[in-house]
């Protein structure tokens, strides 16, 4: 493996081309579900049902296990060569293969006890949560699979899988589901069947790969290795660490269905002797998961990506002791982070509205829906920078094997947000989750540059840092008042004569490429790096 510090952006643009195919699979998986679904509960059943799984999937896959697994695994691979990294494989994957059937056990129980506490979780809630509980089995072991593919240099096929999943919900709702049933609560049971079957696919796809690119390993049980114990002992204080990035999501979702009214159900709870008023209504899950969708498109593709290429490079100079090579690394990514999050997060916030329109109100989703997830849209977009910045400094410190300073600031951190969160659900609605996650993003982003500059002993390129990103806010500026002007300008022109689609698409299309053309010419004319990091071919960042 290389160690040029520039290296993972060649990989970064590899991975976000294949991450955009999976991302745009994405998009329709989710407008043939609000089109089936509509923007109601039982689409809010769904997200429910799928979200602790996929919890257990990010934590136990691209999350705390990635995090503690790839600077060892690299290191191993590094220093005592392809034998001792591929035995290291089998043993934590018989491991975590082990715990997955527990956890799956624990879950299933889980969701039995929670309808005894939880009175607005109902049945379907339940039922899609028992169905789609094993599919974290086969996915968090695909996630592990696909980290110990990026280790190699192979990408492609790890950001291509998410295909699969998605391939297979359009089937659950418009070809499985109508044939389990015709009402809405029997053809979501299709939906989550699939899901399940998604994981089965995917594994079957990536062993091959696998053994392709030379990996071989045995499942093993043995927690006598050195390197397999300090995983382990890493592994809890990562969960914890991966707290701000993940458990928000996860109480949000808590929060948000115990604060919706029920449909038909009471407009009020009772609580110390008081009646209060529920702050949401239903389709509140819903409108919040449509909402973060559109946000994570440029997330997923850009800075995601940009992290997932750069993290093995930073714990290649890491366990090399190359300090100056990880802070010019660690710099450059955040500069990428800054560069591509800046105009992404204004766009979301001035396009948000028509975006929504184009791509979701079809069918059972109409006007009402597209103003409620707009709204929340907007705020998710004010956060977005820090959102790209959060991944790269979070591999920041994992890449040196600190996993505390992370979890001390998410522990903290989460309480913020449930304080957030519960302090103006009654007067934001779900527009509030939004708000919470972006003012918890900069939080932890200012404290964790703070901390950062710390373990690597002081400097690392603040200065060029802050000049690259005043660069950047100049040109995304530019952008913005394009986007926003030519925006303004066609909604007051009369389009009527059209079919929607294609008023929908002038409505994105045009103020978007306005956009862009501004934010390219701008940033030219300042002579911004970022540009040839990211279109110029380096021969050293081919990958595979």
């Amino acid at each position: 493996m290389s160690s040029h510090p520039s290296r993972f952006v060649g990989s970064a643009r590899i991975l976000a081309i294949c991450t955009f195919c999976s991302r745009i699979t994405g998009l329709v998986r989710d407008m043939v579900m609000n089109y089936v679904f509509g923007q109601n509960w039982v689409q809010d059943a769904f997200n429910y049902g799928f979200i602790i799984p996929n919890l257990f999937r990010r934590l136990f896959g691209e999350g705390a296990l990635s995090a503690v697994f790839v600077p060892v695994f690299t290191q191993v691979l590094d220093q005592k060569g392809r034998p001792a990294a591929w035995l290291l494989l089998g043993r934590i994957t018989g491991l975590m293969a082990l715990a997955l059937s527990v956890i799956v056990l624990l879950l299933e129980l889980g969701a039995f006890l929670i309808a005894i506490f939880a009175e607005n979780v109902s049945p379907l809630h339940l039922g899609l949560t028992a169905v789609m509980a094993p599919f974290m089995m086969g996915v968090c072991l695909v996630a592990l699979f696909s980290s110990i593919l990026n280790c190699v240099n192979h990408f492609t096929v790890p950001a291509l899988l998410p295909i699969v999943l998605n391939a297979m919900i359009v089937i659950g709702a418009l070809v499985v589901g109508p044939f389990l049933g015709t009402n809405d609560e029997e053809i979501v049971y299709g939906v989550g069947y699939c899901v399940l079957a998604a994981s089965v696919l995917q594994l079957l796809i990536i062993l091959p790969v696998l053994r392709n690119q030379g990996i071989r390993f045995r499942l093993s049980l043995d927690r006598s290795d050195p390197d397999v114990r300090r995983i382990l002992a890493m592994f809890i204080p990562v969960v914890l660490g991966q707290g701000v990035l993940l458990f928000n999501a996860f109480f949000d979702t808590q929060i948000c269905t115990s604060l919706t009214q029920a449909p038909n159900g009471p407009a009020s709870f009772s609580m110390f002797g008081s009646e209060i008023a529920y702050p949401l209504q239903s389709g509140a899950l819903s409108a919040m998961n449509n909402a973060a969708r559109l946000y994570q498109f440029p997330l997923g593709v850009l800075a995601i990506s940009l992290a997932t290429a750069a993290f093995p490079m930073f714990s290649l100079f890491a366990s090399r002791k190359d300090f100056d090579g990880l802070k010019r690394s660690v710099a450059q990514a955040l500069r990428l982070a800054i560069f591509v999050g800046a105009p992404s997060g204004v766009i979301l916030m001035i396009l948000g509205r028509p975006f929504v329109v184009l791509l979701f109100e079809h069918g059972r989703f109409g006007p009402a829906e597209s103003a409620r997830a707009a709204d929340i849209l907007i705020w998710y977009g004010l956060g977005m920078t820090a959102y790209c910045c959060q991944h790269i400094l979070l591999r920041g410190f994992y890449s040196l094997g600190d996993v505390m300073t992370p979890m001390k600031v998410s522990c903290i951190l989460v309480v913020v947000n449930l304080a957030t969160t519960l302090s103006f659900i009654w007067y934001m609605q779900e527009r509030v989750f939004g708000m919470s996650t972006a003012i918890t993003s900069f939080l932890h982003v200012c404290v964790s540059v703070y901390l950062l500059r710390s373990r690597l002993g002081g400097r690392i390129g603040a200065t060029e840092i802050l000049a690259s990103a005043l660069k950047t806010c100049v040109a995304t500026a530019a952008a913005g008042c394009c986007a926003w002007f030519a925006y303004d300008k066609l909604s007051s022109m009369a389009m009527e004569a059209m079919a929607k689609i294609v008023r929908d698409g002038i409505l994105v299309f045009v103020p978007l490429g306005l956009a862009a053309i501004a934010f390219f010419v701008v940033g030219l004319l300042l002579r911004m790096e970022e540009f040839s990091w990211l279109f110029k071919r380096d021969k050293k960042s081919a990958v595979d």
